[in-house]
């Protein structure tokens, strides 16, 4: 619960303190991109904690969600790091004007992928022993 109030916390951070792109000043420089880097590493820290709990069960569904989630945690991972790469040496947004966006929108999709996977709503990866009903 904590830490996804820090996440909540840190997304607030993000969009009250943009960063410098644009031509746009910083408000407080470097809010935004520790913001970022808190609420990207929680998230990818739930896609953790979603992997411990599935793995351990005994069915197909719930082994395929573990690997869901271990996908999506690894491509947060590698979107966060390649930002982090980028902002010491400007390789990436050098040649490429809109990496970090690209960036961070894989690493936003990727949670949302996980997070929908964790709803226990879709009924491909889900047991039916565990499936959450809309209707009740």
């Amino acid at each position: 619960m904590r830490l996804s109030k820090l996440a909540g916390v840190a997304a607030v951070g993000i969009a009250m303190f943009p960063c410098s792109c644009g031509g746009h000043p910083e408000i407080i420089p470097g809010v935004h991109y520790v913001s970022a880097a808190i609420m990207f590493g929680v998230l990818a820290f739930f896609c953790s904690v979603f992997l411990r709990r599935a793995w351990p069960k005994p069915t197909v569904q719930a082994r395929v969600r573990a690997v869901v989630y271990a996908l999506c945690g690894l491509a947060m991972v590698v979107a966060i790091v390649a930002i982090g790469i980028d902002a010491l040496t400007g390789a990436l947004s050098g040649s490429f004007s809109t990496f970090t966006v690209w960036a961070e929108t894989t690493a936003l999709v990727a949670f949302g992928i996980a997070w929908l996977t964790a709803s226990r709503i879709l009924p491909v990866i889900t047991a039916p022993n565990e499936q959450l009903s809309l209707l009740s």
